[in-house]
C-alpha cells in the first residue's frame, strides 16, 4: 500500500489504489500459500488469481476509458494542501487494514489441519457462483452506462431488479468460498473474520452508502431503495427499468 501511495503521490491520482487492490491480495496468496501439496490452498491461491485479475483488468479498462473515481479528487480537493497526508492515512493505510482482514481465509488457510472433501466442494461453489455474479453485474452496469439517454439514471433490470448491487453480493460470496477452503483450522474465527469484514465495508464503509450517494430522493428510487435489499436480496418486488 505504501508503494501504491507513492505511485498515486506521482501520478497525482489517488485512484490507482482502485486497479491494485486486488493485487495486494494476489500477492498475499503467492508469499503465505507455498502449495505444499495441500488442495485447498492451491484452490484458494487459483480461486485468488482469477478473481483478482478480473477485478483489476476491469478497472483499469474502466479508468483508461473513463478517467479515474471522481469520488478521489473530490476527497482531495476536501482535504486542501495537506491531502497528500490525509490519503496515506485514510485511503491507503485504511484500506491496507481493511486487506488484511479481510484477507484473513488466506493467511489461516496454511493452518488447515484436515483435507475435507465437502469443505472443498462447497467452498468451490460458493465461490464459483460470487465470482459469475460479480462478473456479470459488474458487466450489466458497464453497459447500462455506456447509453446516454440512462445518464442521470439508476439500473433496476437485470441482476439489479433483484439486489441493488448484485456485485458487491458476488464479492460477499465468493470470499465466502473461500474461507470455507481455508476450514477447519485452529483459528477458525479468524477465517470467518474476512468475509464478514467485507460485508460491514459494502454496506456500511465505501460499497452501498458510496455508490446510492446521488440518486436518493427520487419516488421511484426511494420505491426501489424500500422493496429490494442493497445487496442481499427481497422476494417479489417487480422493478421499473430506471428512474428519472
Amino acid at each position: 500500500m505504501t508503494t501504491v501511495y507513492v505511485i498515486g503521490l506521482i501520478k497525482n491520482d489517488y485512484s490507482v489504489i482502485d486497479i491494485f487492490w486486488p493485487i495486494g491480495f494476489l500477492l498475499l496468496a503467492y508469499f503465505l500459500l507455498d502449495g505444499n501439496g495441500s488442495t485447498a490452498q492451491i484452490l484458494i491461491k487459483i480461486f485468488v488469481t482469477i478473481w483478482a485479475l478480473r477485478l483489476s483488468s476491469f478497472l483499469f479498462f474502466r479508468i483508461v476509458k473513463h478517467g479515474p473515481d471522481k469520488r478521489y479528487k473530490e476527497l482531495q480537493a476536501g482535504w486542501g494542501k495537506r491531502h497528500y497526508v490525509h490519503a496515506f492515512f485514510k485511503v491507503f493505510m485504511l484500506q491496507g487494514a481493511f486487506m488484511f482482514l479481510i484477507g484473513m481465509p488466506i493467511i489461516t488457510a496454511k493452518l488447515v489441519f484436515v483435507e475435507n472433501k465437502y469443505f472443498l466442494f462447497i467452498g468451490s461453489l460458493f465461490w464459483l457462483l460470487g465470482f459469475v455474479l460479480e462478473s456479470v453485474a459488474d458487466w450489466q452496469l458497464y453497459f447500462f452506462k455506456q447509453k446516454p439517454e440512462n445518464k442521470g439514471t439508476y439500473l433496476m433490470s437485470g441482476l439489479y431488479k433483484y439486489s441493488r448491487h448484485p456485485n458487491y453480493l458476488g464479492e460477499i460470496l465468493l470470499w465466502v468460498g473461500i474461507a470455507i477452503l481455508a476450514m477447519p483450522n485452529a483459528y477458525m474465527p479468524l477465517t470467518i473474520l474476512g468475509p464478514m469484514v467485507l460485508t460491514f465495508a459494502l454496506y456500511k464503509f465505501s460499497g452501498v452508502p458510496y455508490a446510492e450517494r446521488n440518486h436518493r430522493g427520487g419516488a421511484q428510487f426511494e420505491h426501489y431503495v424500500a422493496n429490494t435489499g442493497a445487496i442481499f436480496p427481497k422476494i417479489g418486488f417487480e422493478s421499473e427499468t430506471k428512474h428519472p
